[in-house]
């Protein structure tokens, strides 16, 4: 007979405190207070963002990365680091954009 969890017992062990909650919003404050952690974060942030964006053309036009990476020449591992937001090189950013019909648009801002 399978086993089952208590309800009880497997709801507490999602339950998240908002002592806990609290206490982790304070830790990311104290850590973003450093320049070099901040400008690491954000740095990841803004990759991560592509990745999703990526992610979600891909999904929109009904493609599994296996598929976005044979039309582009390359290997499913290459889409998924992309879609989690590891390096990728702009000539890569353009041919996923040709390959999923969409206009890539890169912008340098004042820091």
């Amino acid at each position: 007979m399978p086993q089952t969890k208590s309800p009880q017992r497997s709801s507490q062990s999602k339950l998240i405190s908002h002592r806990q909650v609290k206490a982790y919003k304070d830790y990311i404050e104290q850590q973003l207070a450093d320049p070099e952690v901040r400008k690491s974060y954000e740095e990841g942030l803004e990759a991560l963002r592509v990745g999703v964006k990526v992610a979600q053309l891909r999904q929109k036009h009904g493609l599994t990365q296996t598929q976005l990476a044979a039309m582009l020449h390359t290997s499913p591992s290459v889409i998924s680091r992309i879609e989690n937001g590891e390096n990728v090189e702009l000539k890569t950013l353009q041919k996923i954009a040709q390959a999923l019909n969409a206009k890539l648009k890169i912008e340098l801002v004042p820091a």
